[in-house]
């Protein structure tokens, strides 16, 4: 069984609308669903006792079966997004930036780095609060680095970290397919082994330095597409690792392919369930205020 670790944050995603919670991040969701999956699976994070939703973000995991026996715990209050939701997609309306992970990153000890170091893929994002040196720092100690560089990546950090990932997924619905597939000869050809675009309706994108990969999304009704990306990393990862631990010899081309297909499969699973992962909490009229209030500068 391949072991997967998420290095990352913790939020809970208000739908206001709703008037529900709903439990999330980016490295969370590809833990928890890596565990819903088979795949031994672990999140370093931040928490804090002195907050319910932290509390609520830590047993979700915990109840998944995901390791959390390397995350901290920190005085503070939990991240939270605010979200509404337009024709099944999800928008950031705002957050309240001083959450504990934001307040305590990771620096990362010699303890640490070794207990990551077990782990056959390590996944960090853009949004992991998990600076750029600190990704070379865990790939130059040997680990192995899937890296989300999700639709607002620089120039800079494509040529910062693509010699040190084994693999790189980002968002490029934004770009037209001759964009997307320069960018991902340009992450290859700088080191990467595998880079993968999604690319919302349209086809995924994967290269392997010397093919590209297609894999049409599901035809399935949308009910959020809060966590869609997160879903296909996730099942992307464990399916082509379970591959390699089961058939070293597989050729990388089939077991791209196999990968992107249940990836595929997977995020089309989540799409139709509120929230990253369908896991959701009413919230009281008290819940809301305090956390509108925390928005404002006012007291938790």
């Amino acid at each position: 069984m391949p072991k997967l670790l998420g290095i990352g944050i913790n939020t809970m995603d208000i739908y206001r609308h709703e008037k529900r919670m709903y439990p999330g991040g980016n490295e969370f969701n590809i833990a928890y669903h890596a565990a819903k999956n088979g795949t031994q699976a672990a999140f370093m994070g931040v928490f804090t006792r002195e907050d319910p939703l932290s509390l609520i973000l830590y047993h979700t995991l915990e109840e998944a079966g995901v390791d959390l026996s390397h995350s901290h715990f920190q005085k503070g209050t939990s991240g939270f997004a605010i979200v509404d939701l337009v024709k099944g997609d999800r928008v950031f309306v705002d957050w309240n930036k001083k959450g504990v992970t934001d307040l305590y990153p990771f620096v990362f000890t010699p303890e640490e780095i070794s207990y990551i170091n077990t782990f056959d893929i390590v996944c960090l994002s853009r949004c992991a609060r998990v600076d750029n040196q600190k990704v070379v720092k865990l790939a130059q100690s040997g680990a192995a680095i899937s890296y989300d560089f999700c639709d607002d990546y620089t120039k800079e950090d494509i040529i910062c970290l693509s010699p040190y990932l084994k693999f790189a997924f980002l968002s490029g619905s934004h770009l037209s397919e001759t964009e997307v597939k320069d960018l991902l000869r340009e992450i290859t050809a700088r080191g990467t082994e595998t880079a993968v675009a999604t690319r919302g309706e349209k086809p995924a994108i994967a290269f392997d330095g010397k093919e590209f990969y297609y894999q049409k999304p599901m035809e399935v009704k949308a009910v959020d597409t809060m966590g869609a990306g997160d879903s296909f990393i996730s099942r992307f990862l464990t399916a082509y690792l379970d591959v390699g631990k089961n058939g070293e010899n597989a050729d990388k081309g089939a077991k791209i392919k196999n990968a992107l297909s249940k990836a595929a499969s997977f995020a089309a699973e989540i799409v139709q369930k509120r929230g990253s992962l369908g896991v959701g909490y009413e919230m009281t009229e008290e819940q809301t205020e305090r956390i509108l209030q925390t928005l404002k500068g006012g007291k938790v």
